[in-house]
């Protein structure tokens, strides 16, 4: 297999529990990575107070290794460290890994040789853990079910990205498990690539199908996905249809009382249908506030990026126009 040998590459590992063994987990990456670029060097981000952990990487630095190590005062979440850690990353190729091995070394080099042919690549966990998942494959179907991709990790950890990814995305809550999504709608290309896992995950229990915490984050996300820009869309079309419900509902009611000489006094569903009437009308109306909102600062919003093609011939065209 060939490796896209890149100038510089930075590995962001998140330190999210309290180690002593990342030196180790140092030194097998370090060696691992070493043959993908010209120079390679790590940013540790420790999500709280960790002394093991930090005592560790302290050690790293004594050795004058290109080591960054930043901590949170506090347990800030893997999402703050995330962005944290794309931020600070300095290399042309940026990956993502866990302070504890979890991946083949030689499947690191098969990401990295992925990005010849995509800005994004994801470790795709192998088949004995992908069956171990139990809810989250369920998620990881409604998922794709939902925003079209074909991608069956998606909360894969294990990723490798160019620069431009990692400037691009701004991750909050619980975007991070679902940063393949996030670089699609700014029109990255994402793949994913099979990685061999050295230690099968457990599969995750619950009476529910799915996690439902992660139900609500995907719904998060498709709404932020979809219609942050025309929040109308979503609550128009919702309040819309609420609306004409109580609408005719209200108009049977009264043609029923009427044409038919029916008592409305005692029936609930006059009720009803004056509530779906308001109802309608106030969903009709949030959604125009948001729009507002929305038009208000979308100059301060940016959610797509720009990517310029310049022929070496239309170049000298221009210059010479120029001169």
């Amino acid at each position: 297999m060939t490796t896209l040998r890149s100038p510089s590459l930075t590995a962001v590992v998140l330190v999210l529990e309290d180690t002593a063994e990342l030196a180790a987990t140092h030194a097998r990456y370090a060696k691992a990575l070493e043959p993908a670029a010209e120079r390679v060097d790590f940013v540790y981000v420790v999500d709280g107070q960790l002394p093991q952990a930090v005592s560790a990487l302290r050690e790293l630095r004594r050795k004058a290794l290109p080591v960054e190590v930043l901590c949170f005062p506090t347990a800030m979440g893997e999402a703050a460290a995330l962005s944290v850690g794309l931020q600070a990353a300095t290399g042309e190729v940026v990956m993502t890994l866990a302070a504890e091995p979890r991946v083949e070394d030689a499947d690191l080099l098969s990401l990295v040789a992925a990005l010849d042919s995509a800005d994004l690549v994801v470790g795709r966990r192998s088949h004995v853990m992908e069956e171990s998942r139990g809810r989250g494959r369920k998620l990881d179907h409604l998922v794709n079910r939902l925003f079209g991709t074909g991608l069956k990790d998606i909360r894969s950890t294990i990723r490798a990205m160019r620069a431009d990814v990692a400037r691009e995305l701004t991750l909050y809550g619980n975007q991070f498990n679902f940063l393949p999504l996030l670089a699609q709608a700014q029109g990255f290309r994402t793949v994913e690539v099979d990685i061999r896992c050295r230690r099968p995950a457990t599969a995750a229990k619950g009476l529910l199908p799915f996690d439902p915490s992660l139900v609500l984050d995907v719904i998060a996300v498709f709404f932020l996905l979809r219609f942050l820009r025309k929040p109308f869309r979503f609550f128009g079309g919702f309040g819309f249809a609420v609306l004409v419900l109580g609408v005719l509902l209200t108009a049977w009611l009264v043609g029923a009382r009427l044409f038919f000489d029916m008592p409305l006094g005692e029936r609930p569903a006059l009720i009803l249908s004056t509530l779906l009437v308001v109802l309608g009308i106030q969903i009709i109306s949030v959604g125009l506030i948001g729009e507002i909102i929305s038009f208000t600062y979308a100059k301060d919003v940016k959610d797509y990026r720009v990517e310029r093609l310049v022929e070496p011939e239309q170049a000298r065209a221009r210059e010479r126009a120029v001169l």
